[in-house]
């Protein structure tokens, strides 16, 4: 049974009528005309580290560093907002709370949204980001995302393996991994009725902006269309109540069928991302997730 304050968190949502920019083409088009043009993020934030990074083509963006106690381990965390978000208040509360939980550095890049950037450039610059940070790391390194970040973590990983670059494990939040949106099954379940987070239209549309010139089931769009083979250890987190739900399903196959060790974690009457939000079911997430972590470090 879901939890009263995860129940107050959707009622809050639905009342606040959230989703309704991603109700179609139009109504999402007006949202990212409202938005300001990136980068708009202050760069002082509240314990946390603001450094910088330059790519090769002089692409340049902030990244946010929370130290951890530990000595050994990194998480390179990649935000979600559907590309067309910098990094919400939700990410930095998450992350200082990752950070203090388990004592491991996050690296946590303010990357540029759409319309300034497409799959094309954002996923060369974020390749560039991973190689960087991952050098940078003492012991072992954790790629984790949520939503859009968490298809560019997928994305990174699936091109990172040919550099021997693996992280230790890829973790993955309610991720967007197939940018059309279009999954059947959303429908059939019914899902698009209790997603009090998103709806398919408007993050199809996003996602078709996104492309660019790339066709929708290229992996650089929609890794779940990408070599799975060689992947490092994956754990993946979806609610019942999330339009991803589908996707996130496919990718837990995919993943099993190319031999890979996969974790799925489904969380009865869950929406979108709900381990960013305060309430039991995410403390749960994130109490398995350090278990997890804290397996690997003792035995390195």
């Amino acid at each position: 049974m879901a939890s009263k304050e995860s129940i107050a968190v959707k009622n809050m949502l639905t009342a606040e009528g959230f989703n309704d920019k991603w109700e179609d083409a139009e109504s999402i088009r007006r949202y990212i005309d409202s938005l300001p043009p990136y980068p708009a993020l202050p760069e002082k934030q509240e314990g946390f580290e603001t450094r910088s990074f330059e790519d090769g083509s002089g692409e340049r963006m902030n990244y946010y560093v929370k130290q951890g106690k530990r000595e050994k381990g990194l998480v390179i965390y990649l935000h979600g907002g559907a590309f067309i978000e910098e990094i919400l208040p939700p990410h930095f509360d998450f992350v200082r709370r990752w950070g203090e939980n388990t004592g491991i550095t996050v690296f946590m890049p303010n990357y540029p949204t759409v319309p300034a950037v497409d799959a094309e450039k954002l996923t060369a610059l974020m390749r560039d980001f991973y190689e960087f940070a991952a050098s940078q790391a003492a012991g072992p390194v954790y790629l984790m995302g949520d939503s859009a970040g968490g298809a560019l973590a997928l994305n990174i990983a699936q091109e990172c393996k040919k550099a021997g670059l693996k992280p230790k494990r890829l973790i993955l939040l309610s991720p967007w991994v197939d940018a059309a949106t279009d999954n059947p099954q959303i429908a059939e379940l019914g899902i698009d009725r209790r997603d009090v987070f998103l709806q398919p239209a408007g993050l199809g549309s996003v996602g078709r902006m996104y492309a660019g010139k790339r066709p929708m089931d290229d992996p650089a769009v929609s890794p779940l269309f990408g070599e799975m083979k060689d992947l490092p250890d994956t754990v993946i987190l979806i609610g019942t109540d999330d339009s991803l739900l589908p996707d996130a399903r496919l990718l837990r196959d995919k993943l099993l069928q190319a031999g890979v060790e996969t974790e799925y974690w489904e969380y009865e009457d869950m929406m979108h991302v709900w381990p960013l939000f305060p309430m039991p079911e995410g403390e749960d997430a994130l109490r398995r997730l350090q278990d997890l972590m804290e397996h690997d470090l003792d035995k390195e």
